[in-house]
């Protein structure tokens, strides 16, 4: 991992021409927190603080993607992102009384996002600070997903809802077992009866 400053290194990103694209990428992934095998993204992507960012093997990040996130950012293996992805992570404090939002550092609620294995995140979705994507969850494009979404659902909306599962009950269960889930059939159905679904 390079070790800079999120600003610094901000402002050597910018300075740097798109024909010295390779630079530009060997600075962005190498500043990472951690990055796996075979991780691309879009040239124009911009990442707040890469200290923060944890990403997997096989993932792709499409074009002017965003994460602004003063929180850790985890992505797992197998993830990808479409264009004009945003993720933002982090909170304002907007209770002090006599005191501008801007200038209050403190006290907001900045709780980590978390993309697990095997999620699809479509074209200018919008992702917010304590979202869990759970393993192999999709995210339809232009949606806002403001809390977690449940393994292996399809999501869309602003703000998002969970509309099915991807799988029929049958399918599922071979799914989990063929790629080794970390998720028991059981604990995904569970977590689908707490939303009023079943699979």
């Amino acid at each position: 991992m390079i070790n800079i400053n999120p600003t610094k290194l901000s402002w050597v990103l910018r300075a740097i021409p798109n024909f010295l694209w390779p630079l530009k990428f060997y600075l962005t992934r190498y500043s990472l927190k951690s990055h796996g095998k075979n991780f691309k993204f879009g040239s124009n992507c911009t990442f707040s603080d890469h200290r923060k960012i944890e990403v997997g093997d096989n993932v792709f990040i499409g074009d002017k993607s965003v994460i602004a996130a003063i929180v850790p950012v985890k992505i797992g293996d197998n993830v990808m992102f479409g264009p004009e992805v945003m993720v933002m992570g982090g909170d304002h404090n907007i209770s002090v009384v006599g005191k501008p939002m801007r200038f209050v550092h403190t006290g907001g609620k900045n709780i980590p996002v978390i993309f697990e294995n095997d999620v699809w995140v479509g074209a200018r979705a919008m992702i917010l600070k304590g979202v869990k994507a759970c393993e192999g969850s999709v995210i339809g494009a232009g949606s806002m997903v403001t809390k977690s979404v449940p393994p292996y659902s399809i999501n869309v909306g602003s703000p998002s809802k969970t509309i099915k599962c991807r799988f029929s009950r049958e399918e599922l269960k071979e799914h989990l077992k063929l790629v080794n889930s970390k998720y028991t059939f059981e604990e995904i159905e569970k977590l689908y009866n707490e939303i009023g679904m079943k699979i």
